[in-house]
């Protein structure tokens, strides 16, 4: 059976003593010990004084006597007991620790390791549900404004079907089309050319306009969509804006004789004449033809 190696005859040196002669007989500098472990030597000399106030303790101090021991050539374990007996600390019990691991492993299975960290952790899976019942509600709601207008431009389509008087029984828009369709877009330029040719277009007489007013002095008119909206603007007999305007899209077309504007969607659009706003007095999905000529913008139809 092994003894301390604190014991030496008829006396019995104390810990840090024994530490002390064990370094001495071998020659043996605190100095060297501490080039060795990286331990410093004013632990290592707190080690032989048991000034055990000094160590950081815990493991700590029980590595320090391992590697002191070691390093002089020592039994280490002995020296650790003999560390322990000499400090009154109480060594610890592997039995304990076994029971404790045991019991935490235990715990992640009967709970689920994903039930373990949302419990102690911050609870990720309901916020990710969250975000994505906003992200699902935020692209249903886009989609739903996107169908609305869809539809309006539809039954606009589908209202404006009255032939327009002289001209042989067209019809302004094809209702069978379309809000996006080339056939939408022809109805559209139909419309137009009608208010040129007609006896009696749906936008202004043009018989009333003196001889000569339609002349050569240069004027602009400029069109802003509030929100989408088809228009067609044809400048001295050249269609120069056709299809549909997305919101704040502006479009400025210049002419000498004259500028005829057509939109089925009248709530939506702003029109000015040489900078000067001209109104339009129509709901969102209301046609309307304006005929502009170098003095502006010609007097209206009564409504049929």
């Amino acid at each position: 059976m092994s003894k301390s190696f604190e014991e030496t005859g008829t006396r019995i040196d104390t810990f840090g003593e024994r530490l002390r002669r064990e370094r001495e007989a071998r020659h043996i500098s605190l100095d060297e010990i501490a080039a060795a472990t990286k331990i410093g030597t004013r632990l290592l000399r707190a080690l032989e004084e048991e000034h055990f106030d000094m160590l950081p303790g815990g493991i700590f101090n029980k590595s320090y006597v391992r590697a002191y021991a070691k390093h002089i050539g020592i039994d280490e374990e002995q020296a650790v007991a003999d560390y322990l007996q000499a400090a009154r600390e109480t060594p610890p019990d592997v039995r304990l620790i076994a029971h404790q691991n045991s019991s935490m492993h235990s715990d992640s299975h009967r709970y689920g390791t994903g039930n373990a960290v949302s419990r102690r952790g911050f609870p990720l899976i309901p916020v990710l549900i969250l975000l994505l019942v906003i992200v699902g509600a935020a692209g249903g709601w886009r989609l739903y404004q996107q169908r609305q207008w869809e539809r309006r431009q539809t039954t606009t389509t589908r209202n404006v079907t009255a032939p327009l008087p002289g001209s042989g029984g067209q019809t302004a828009v094809d209702a069978q089309s379309s809000a996006n369709s080339p056939d939408a877009a022809n109805a559209a330029t139909r419309t137009v050319e009608a208010a040129e040719s007609s006896p009696h277009p749906p936008g202004p007489d043009m018989s009333a306009v003196p001889a000569g007013a339609q002349g050569a002095v240069p004027f602009e008119v400029t069109v802003r969509a509030r929100d989408r909206a088809r228009v067609e603007i044809k400048s001295d007999g050249k269609v120069l804006v056709q299809g549909v305007m997305n919101p704040a899209e502006v479009k400025t077309v210049r002419a000498t004789n004259k500028v005829i504007f057509w939109t089925a969607n009248a709530g939506e659009i702003e029109v000015s004449f040489n900078g000067k706003n001209v109104p339009l007095n129509g709901g969102e999905n209301d046609e309307r033809v304006l005929v502009f000529n170098s003095h502006g913008p010609l007097p209206q139809p009564a409504a049929q």
